[in-house]
């Protein structure tokens, strides 16, 4: 199986250092432990701060292309609303004059319609030269564009077929117009009320369609250069455990911090919410070797355990990968058959620096 190592190549043994010598008395004293480092079939990678967000494709924005007045409020903040149900009733002037072009536009098509319907006919019965139907179906022709343009504009104005083909053979104006959920989800923003108006550049109702969240966490850029997109990844977060693949490591570094944003996809569960932040427990499946945190001192700024051997104990440097609330995760030339000391560690530390404990 494969390994991921975080880190850089490890030093055999503390440098400079000799294997510090105690008697059986002084280990008695100190009450120096010993324990062996354990393989795990998990490779724990660290606790980091993450954030849920909503994929970008998931919302959508309900407009109106002309100034309008809201004459009924449909619904509320967060509902829950069904793909069609209607949102609001407004009115406004460019609604009332683009109906009134389109029943002009529709009754030139229909008189035109006649026309060159009734001149087709005396054509065909050789009553009228052929050049009065070409000019009255070329007039017919150019009035049929205009409406199919009108008929365009009204569909972008939130008008439905039914109340476009009632328009056309009625001729009757509508003074208002329902706005339709164009998706089904929750009204996360609503920003109109009833008997406010509203400008073409506003967003009336900002609708989250239901779908799997994002979960983006902020890692340092040591660790996030050695993961890999598409990766299989274990997490845990708000008491929830789940495996997700890898989608995104942010292309740029946040300079402040020196971490690197990257994002899995969070599986459909009403257990997360957007917004929401906490630590998440990142892991990969990988053989690795943990270590008792009471194991582990660090020197300067090298991370030190301290190996049993025939000549005393000797202080390696290992590196930490990983952790959680028990273990450290390490690579370096440490084995699981190596026992090392558990307890004690500042004496054994103070002893190496050449300081007096005995």
């Amino acid at each position: 199986m494969k390994k991921i190592v975080i880190g850089s190549i490890l030093t055999l043994s503390f440098i400079g250092a000799e294997p510090i010598k105690l008697t059986k008395k002084q280990e008695s004293d100190w009450q120096i432990e010993h324990v062996h480092p354990r393989l795990s079939s998990r490779l724990m990678l660290g606790r980091f701060m993450a954030e849920v967000k909503t994929p970008p494709q998931y919302f959508y924005s309900v407009t109106l292309p002309f100034e309008a007045q809201v004459k009924k409020l449909y619904v509320a903040k967060y509902d829950g609303i069904k793909k069609g149900q209607p949102l609001a009733e407004v009115t406004g002037r460019d609604w009332i004059e683009i109906q009134q072009r389109f029943i002009a536009d529709a009754i030139e098509l229909k008189h035109h319609g006649h026309i060159a319907k009734r001149k087709n006919r005396l054509c065909k019965e050789g009553i009228i030269p052929k050049k009065e139907c070409t000019s009255a179906n070329a007039e017919h022709q150019a009035d049929k564009i205009k409406a199919s343009a009108s008929k365009a504009l009204l569909r972008g104005y939130g008008a439905s077929k039914k109340m476009i083909k009632n328009l056309f053979e009625k001729l009757k104006i509508s003074k208002s117009i329902e706005l339709h959920a164009p998706i089904g989800g929750k009204i996360l923003e609503l920003n109109v009320q009833s008997g406010k108006s509203t400008n073409p550049t506003d967003a009336l109702f900002v609708i989250q369609e239901k779908g799997a969240l994002w979960l983006e966490i902020e890692i340092p850029i040591k660790n996030a250069m050695k993961l890999k997109e598409k990766e299989i990844f274990h997490l845990k977060f708000n008491d929830e455990e789940f495996s997700s693949k890898l989608l995104l490591k942010a292309p740029v570094i946040n300079v402040k911090n020196q971490t690197q944003s990257i994002r899995f996809l969070l599986p459909n569960n009403a257990k997360f919410l957007t917004g929401m932040r906490g630590l998440a427990e990142l892991s990969v499946t990988s053989n690795s070797l943990r270590i008792s945190k009471k194991s582990l001192i660090t020197v300067n700024e090298d991370k030190v355990v301290f190996v049993v051997s025939k000549e005393g104990y000797v202080p390696m440097v290992v590196d930490v990968f990983g952790e959680d609330d028990l273990f450290y995760y390490i690579e370096g030339d440490v084995k699981s058959s190596d026992s090392i000391a558990s307890s004690s560690l500042v004496i054994l530390k103070s002893i190496m620096e050449g300081g007096d404990d005995e």
